[in-house]
């Protein structure tokens, strides 16, 4: 049996679709049964539980074979508790494994403002006495498009404070497909994989890019994290102005200067570049809007 946490979120369903496409025995956690029921298969099982509730993940996860936790979402110090209280759970009531979706973006030294939430995750897991799997991912396309392209797509003009540093985007449904391969057979790859697209690129890169494919100009200009804080505290709450930033300036430092192969290892075949990414996506999504982490 394996069980998927935030079944009803982007990545969470996508992993729930897909193990039941490839006839697994798979489970769907979420925290609302008639919200699921819109978004997921009608004949996929639920169990109901909250992140928050230790004794409602205990029952949940009774009888589970590979626990996939899916990462939380909101302020840093709840993330951190999410985490804890579902690893506590599952090794209460001896989970055969857990699968879960860490950053890249894990350093002592990151300003990410999640970094340190996802070390400590990761260090936990380590020792809950429960075999683990860590899939880390890079930053995802969607993120990119929803977050900054779009609300800038009017003004023609993406200011952000990430300098010039270089980052390898993939898409949610990609890193979903490959956790879904991993949480099918948790045994058969390493212990830890990071998932990036195969080319690294600058927001100059991704300006240039967007405006091939939406024929709408734009361009990017560096700026300093106090103007940027300015105009994201306007359009978006706490804590994600400064999540943001932090995670701008990381980009800027180089944490995310990088690719691996472990997308092709584990799927078998390349992942989209960020070009098909948007030539697919842009669209269905031309109305824009911001999007969270």
């Amino acid at each position: 049996m394996i069980l998927v946490t935030g079944a009803t979120g982007h990545v969470g369903s996508e992993v729930a679709r897909t193990l039941a496409k490839r006839g697994r025995n798979v489970v769907a956690m979420v925290r609302d049964a008639s919200t699921a029921r819109r978004r997921l298969p009608a004949s996929m099982p639920l169990r109901v539980a909250d992140y928050e509730d230790i004794r409602a993940l205990r029952t949940a996860f009774e009888g589970v074979d590979v626990l996939v936790l899916i990462s939380s979402d909101g302020a840093a110090n709840a993330v951190r508790r999410h985490h804890a209280n579902v690893i506590e759970a599952a090794a209460a009531v001896a989970v055969g494994h857990i699968v879960f979706t860490s950053i890249l973006d894990t350093g002592e030294l990151s300003p990410f403002y999640f970094s340190s939430v996802y070390r400590d995750t990761e260090r936990q897991l380590a020792h809950c006495g429960v075999p683990s799997t860590v899939l880390a991912c890079g930053l995802y396309s969607e993120f990119i498009l929803d977050s900054w392209l779009l609300p800038c797509a009017a003004s023609g003009e993406l200011a952000l404070p990430a300098s010039h540093g270089k980052f390898a985007p993939i898409s949610r449904n990609e890193f979903a497909a490959a956790v879904a391969t991993v949480a099918a057979r948790p045994g058969g790859f390493a212990e830890t994989h990071i998932f990036t697209g195969d080319r690294l690129l600058d927001f100059d890169d991704v300006c240039s890019i967007y405006s091939e494919a939406s024929g709408k100009p734009l361009r990017y200009r560096p700026c300093s994290i106090e103007e940027y804080l300015a105009a994201a505290s306007t359009q978006i709450e706490e804590p994600w102005p400064h999540a943001f930033a932090s995670l701008c300036v990381s980009i800027g430092e180089g944490c995310y200067n990088f690719t691996t192969a472990d997308f092709a290892a584990v799927t078998r075949r390349k992942p989209e570049s960020f070009r098909g990414f948007l030539l697919r996506t842009i669209p269905a999504n031309s109305r824009g809007g911001i999007a969270k982490l």
